[in-house]
């Protein structure tokens, strides 16, 4: 990346992805395993998109990126796959420990939309995907 380039944003969720894929989201958020929790925590980071992400033994959340750019955007690695360590039930990602994360898939028509300064009311590009279904009526319900 050359200087006059802008550096990638890195997604916190709630965000909308500029792209199509498989992502997964960090959320319930906490400084330390014990803190007291007397909310929901804090919102982290989306990272993606990823060609799989995959679960060893409730120790290890092994991530695969697509591209080496969301690696280093994601995760600061220089490495396609990443090893995020689960501790007491938690992932832990740069110091933080996170109580919820969600692997959701991102379609096409489902990703960020540009900002735009001509709508009285401006396109809504937040997006909380753990609660996408939430109320949907699946077909093989009675």
């Amino acid at each position: 990346m050359n200087p006059t380039e802008s550096t990638p944003h890195r997604l916190r969720y709630g965000e909308r992805p500029t792209r199509p894929g498989m992502y997964l989201g960090l959320f319930h958020g906490r400084m330390g395993r014990k803190d007291t929790m007397d909310d929901w925590g804090f919102s982290g980071p989306v990272l993606g998109p990823l060609t799989y992400c995959h679960t060893t033994y409730m120790a290890y959340v092994h991530l695969y990126f697509a591209e080496a750019q969301d690696a280093r955007t994601c995760c600061n690695s220089s490495h396609l796959a990443v090893d995020l360590e689960v501790v007491e039930d938690m992932i832990v990602f740069e110091g933080a420990y996170y109580g919820d994360w969600t692997v959701f898939f991102v379609a096409p028509e489902e990703c960020r939309r540009p900002d735009d300064a001509f709508r009285n009311k401006p396109r809504i590009n937040a997006y909380q995907w753990h609660s996408y279904l939430k109320g949907a009526q699946y077909s093989n319900d009675p």
